[in-house]
């Protein structure tokens, strides 16, 4: 964390993959499939994904006790969050 990091308050400060990653104890490229399938929201800045303090909170809560091991199964979980299994 570089000085101007400690500084910003850890609401407002924006995470990389790599950071995201190590927080939530996984690869990047899980990060970043889990972006994909829109489970964790991301805000893109130039060529770069950044993720809110917020939106992680949000995918913890949101997803707790569900499986987002792979991407078949993060779909199931959205779907499950989102209640897009309605029956018509």
């Amino acid at each position: 964390m570089t000085t101007i990091d400690a500084m910003i308050p850890s609401d407002l400060r924006m995470y990389t993959r790599e950071e995201v990653a190590e927080l939530i104890g996984c690869h990047k490229d899980h990060v970043v499939m889990l972006s994909e399938v829109g489970c964790l929201k991301s805000i893109r800045i130039g060529r770069r994904y950044m993720y809110s303090y917020e939106s992680i909170k949000q995918f913890q809560h949101d997803y707790e006790g569900l499986d987002v091991s792979n991407r078949l199964k993060a779909i199931e979980s959205y779907k499950i969050v989102h209640n897009l299994d309605k029956k018509l």
